[in-house]
């Protein structure tokens, strides 16, 4: 019997801005928190309170950041890529991945289990 499954989003955008906007978007808290709508009550390494929490996994310069979001139902990944374009802009992939329990599992939640 499988208990856990991954759900995969990936979506891909081709940005007007250059890659360096785009990274600097991606990496900076105070841009993070105004690009995420406010969401990110945490940004980094500090508790949430309220929204969700979103952790620093990994980042490459200028090519890539991975982000664990944790909200109260579950903890995901999300991998931000960028690359330029030849327009000048940002081609711009977004990978949301989550694992997730069949509902009828005995073990704990998530997002109490992370």
């Amino acid at each position: 019997m499988t208990l856990t499954s991954e759900a995969r989003i990936s979506l891909t955008y081709e940005l007007d801005a250059a890659p360096s906007k785009v990274w600097r978007a991606l990496t900076i808290p105070e841009y993070v928190s105004q690009w995420l709508g406010g969401g990110a009550n945490s940004v980094l390494n500090d508790g949430p309170e309220g929204g969700f929490e979103l952790r620093l996994i990994s980042a490459e310069p200028h090519t890539n950041v991975r982000y664990s979001i944790k909200d109260d139902e579950a903890v995901s990944t999300v991998t931000f890529q960028i690359s330029g374009n030849a327009s000048g802009g940002t081609t711009f992939r977004i990978v949301h991945e989550q694992s997730m329990r069949a509902a009828n599992c005995n073990l704990p939640r998530l997002s109490q289990a992370a």
